[in-house]
């Protein structure tokens, strides 16, 4: 009797253990996907960017914005934006959370008809923020506010 007992105790136990594996591996992408919401991608509110090239050459790429006051659409060139040695302030990040305010002060943002102006509000997407702060790192500098 006690074998038999053992016996069940042990399948008991062994249920128990699949159901709480299984449990465990229902709820890791719940998890997952909840702190993949909580994490907010592009520089944080306060950043400033600032567009110099020193000996480097010069990229081409450019990325599209909106000038904040007329919603019309203009193109931010660092290559341009470098000439003036301007800089860039992450004021907020709308409630959309893909979208950031930012203050452009410098020069002229594009050689063309898309430039933004020289002192100017702008909404700028995620991505193309990203692009600003990753497709060259020899062309966009981070300086921290207060550190």
């Amino acid at each position: 009797m006690s074998r038999r007992r053992s016996r069940v105790h042990d399948r008991a136990v062994a249920t128990l253990e699949t159901a709480l594996v299984a449990a465990l591996i229902a709820a890791l992408p719940v998890y997952a996907l909840n702190l993949l919401s909580r994490v907010q991608f592009g520089p944080p509110v306060g950043e400033i960017l600032t567009f110099r090239f020193h000996d480097q050459p010069r990229p081409t790429w450019h990325v599209d914005a909106r000038r904040s006051s007329t919603n019309r659409s203009c193109i931010l060139r660092p290559a341009v934006m470098a000439v003036s040695h301007g800089s860039m302030v992450v004021e907020r990040r709308l409630p959309d959370g893909r979208t950031f305010q930012a203050h452009w002060a410098g020069g002229p943002t594009s050689d063309d008809a898309g430039n933004c102006g020289s002192d100017v509000d702008l909404a700028i997407g995620l991505a193309a923020m990203q692009t600003l702060v990753s497709a060259d790192a020899t062309a966009v500098h981070w300086h921290f506010i207060g550190l």
